[in-house]
């Protein structure tokens, strides 16, 4: 197990490379998202939804905007599983959603600083791929045999996460048909910001003598001293979107809202599609 110190995520361009989606805008607290931290052992899971997020790509990290910690110095060992889901809700306590090992995000230790009102991150040891299509499943399973005193902020949303707690018995994500502590379905779900890595499948060579405007784009884009170069736009994904000879601008009305990288000879321009 690594230890992980979070830290604060402060803007967008803070993580290189990256695009930062932010949903949740309610100033409630809670103890129980994103795990129940009054209690030993927890499980929780929380259901983000794809109009929400109008987004698709690999996701690198997660953000959680912690209120307050009594609890200075305090680790958390926690694993996160993410998964993309048909379901936009759950019905009650005992319906969960089965996640498996193929859904590890993260396994490590969260050092969760005291006395702090601000975005904390989560740094995935594998990036996760969000098909845009489904909703988003974020499962976290706190494994740390003790309690603290934490606030996170919150939103209410009918239906959104499953709590599952107890001080003895430890849920395991793999069997919760035989967990016996306390479940409850929670009306509320954790503000989170979702942070994409740009392209898989692409060079990471940039472009310096080059640049595309604007940035993030909607119809049109336009790369400047590129007229006459072959042009490649590759999605999230790395695959061939289109090829084309610059001309004076590319007509991007038809792509999907993401993360694009422009591929020319000389190297890799990236841009977003709104």
């Amino acid at each position: 197990m690594k230890r992980l110190l979070f830290f604060a995520f402060l803007a967008t361009t803070a993580v290189a490379h990256a695009q930062t989606i932010t949903i949740g805008e309610g100033s409630g607290m809670t103890t129980q998202l994103p795990f129940n931290s009054f209690y030993n052992f927890s499980f929780t899971e929380q259901i983000y939804l794809a109009s929400e997020i109008q987004f698709a790509g690999y996701i690198k990290a997660i953000s959680f905007r912690i209120a307050y910690s009594y609890n200075i110095g305090s680790v958390a060992d926690i694993d996160v599983y993410l998964k993309n889901v048909s379901r936009n809700s759950f019905s009650d306590a005992t319906d969960y959603e089965p996640v498996s090992s193929d859904d590890l995000v993260f396994s490590g230790e969260w050092e969760i600083p005291a006395d702090t009102d601000d975005w904390i991150t989560i740094t995935f040891d594998t990036p996760f791929r969000y098909n845009g299509a489904d909703n988003l499943l974020i499962a976290i399973d706190e494994n740390s045999s003790d309690y603290a005193i934490r606030y996170f902020r919150c939103s209410d949303v009918i239906g959104a996460t499953l709590s599952y707690s107890d001080d003895n018995q430890n849920p395991d994500p793999f069997g919760l048909d035989t967990f016996d502590g306390y479940k409850e379905l929670v009306n509320q779900r954790a503000n989170t910001k979702l942070v994409f890595q740009y392209n898989y499948g692409v060079e990471e060579d940039s472009v310096t003598s080059l640049s595309v405007y604007p940035n993030p784009a909607k119809d049109f884009l336009y790369i400047e001293g590129a007229d006459g170069e072959t042009v490649a736009i590759y999605d999230v994904f790395g695959r061939l979107i289109k090829q084309e000879t610059y001309n004076a601008g590319l007509n991007i009305s038809g792509l999907e809202k993401g993360v694009y990288a422009v591929k020319i000879k000389t190297g890799v321009l990236r841009f977003v599609k709104e």
